[in-house]
């Protein structure tokens, strides 16, 4: 058996279910006084045992007919619990009258959010309960209706929300996977990285290539934005940067400043109708000199701090950002470090990195110089480059907002950790 809606009845009105577990005159005589005064509504009375009440299959669903239960001495109070779960699974309209026997169980059935009289209720007062229960029942149709729409839609828009997350979480492994997945072990050069994307996916990338036996590249750029079309153009920048031309005998890695030059043209030439920038800095280290020739394309300056005397150079990008301008010339420099000397290059993630002191809402994303003094403390001499570079990152997890970091961070450490050969910069060239 199924709770219904209310059905129609002849005279147009709908039908409450009478239930009780045995038909006394004198429960006869109370259904019957409470559909007279129903009748002249418009409702009429169909009469079920409770053992049928009992035997509806649940059915969660706010659409039912009210229901009238007539509890007598009969009933146990295990009868009593098994109706009041029905009802509550059905959530159904229902007034419930209780005997002497059952006058205890009232307050705790009205605490339970159903209607609960003694059988001695006035008919009158009962029929009308009944005829309120009954003229409700379109209301809480349509919002029940509303209701399982709302929750299909919600479960809808979760699905999404796990599809989304796995895709994610699948195209940050993909970028993982055009990144370097162990540093390279360069005699002379100890090597760390900072990689902090502020999503799933980052507008950072970076790259070490060992171009030949002497030569080791470095590159570092910042797609403009944020999220998944960010991380999509650094894909294409990655793959756009040409560092070795030739084969075999005749290979030679192309110089920073040409290299740029020639990722610029090719993201210009493939522009299209919503331009895409990006900041990119691509230096050359060569273990036999120790020089580092680097060139910038509207990069933040990488550092290089002097371990002998703790002076920090800041190397300027001479050079626009990629994809504005084609055909555009950049600048290179070319600098020696010494025993102890960090090369830094980063990202302008850590602009934003180190708020002020107490700083809220938007204060907490303007830049700030503090970054300056985090990064070069790790040329600072009192720590191995790999200590300095956890505490960096303690430093980094201590900050407000840390758990939401306004933008990705990335930062490349280079730390000569030997003297140079004697081998003249010409002769290794």
């Amino acid at each position: 058996m199924e709770l219904r809606i209310a059905g129609k009845t002849p005279g147009n009105g709908p039908t409450i279910l009478a239930a009780c577990s045995t038909q006394t005159p004198e429960t006869t005589r109370l259904i019957h006084s409470i559909g007279s005064q129903l009748k002249s509504h418009g409702i009429e009375i169909e009469h079920i045992t409770t053992d049928q009440l009992l035997s509806i299959q649940p059915k969660r669903s706010a659409v039912q007919t009210p229901i009238l239960v007539i509890l007598s001495e009969h009933d146990s109070d295990q009868a009593i619990n098994r109706i009041t779960d029905l009802l509550a699974e059905h959530l159904a309209p229902a007034l419930i009258l209780i005997g002497q026997p059952h006058l205890h169980a009232i307050l705790s059935l009205r605490a339970q959010g159903i209607m609960c009289e003694s059988i001695d209720l006035d008919p009158a007062h009962a029929s009308t309960i009944l005829w309120t229960l009954a003229q409700r029942q379109p209301a809480i149709q349509q919002l029940s209706a509303e209701l399982r729409i709302t929750e299909m839609s919600i479960n809808s828009v979760h699905t999404e929300i796990n599809k989304l997350h796995e895709e994610l979480a699948s195209a940050a492994s993909i970028q993982r996977e055009y990144m370097p997945n162990t540093l390279p072990d360069i005699e002379g050069l100890d090597i760390g990285v900072v990689y902090r994307p502020a999503s799933y996916v980052s507008g950072d990338i970076y790259d070490i290539i060992e171009l030949d036996e002497n030569h080791t590249g470095f590159f570092l750029a910042d797609a403009v934005g944020h999220g998944v079309p960010a991380a999509l153009m650094t894909m294409v920048i990655t793959q756009g940067l040409h560092k070795i031309e030739g084969k075999g005998n005749e290979a030679r890695f192309v110089q920073p400043n040409e290299a740029l030059r020639r990722l610029n043209n090719t993201m210009t030439e493939h522009q299209g109708e919503q331009a895409r920038f990006a900041t990119a800095v691509y230096a050359i280290h060569n273990k036999k000199t120790n020089e580092i020739t680097v060139a910038g394309a509207g990069h933040p300056p990488s550092l290089l701090v002097r371990s002998k005397t703790g002076e920090i150079e800041q190397l300027e990008s001479d050079g626009p950002l990629l994809g504005v301008f084609p055909d555009v010339e950049f600048g290179q420099t070319t600098i020696t470090i010494e025993p102890g000397d960090v090369f830094i290059m980063y990202s302008d993630g850590f602009e934003v990195a180190f708020p002020k002191k107490d700083a809220i809402g938007d204060e907490r994303k303007r830049p700030t110089l503090t970054y300056i003094k985090e990064l070069t403390n790790t040329g600072s001499g009192i720590q191995t480059l790999a200590d300095a570079i956890t505490t960096l990152e303690s430093h980094l997890d201590n900050q407000v907002g840390s758990l939401h970091q306004p933008d990705d961070i990335t930062a490349l450490f280079l730390a000569s950790v030997g003297a140079p050969s004697s081998t003249s910069a010409a002769a290794a060239a």
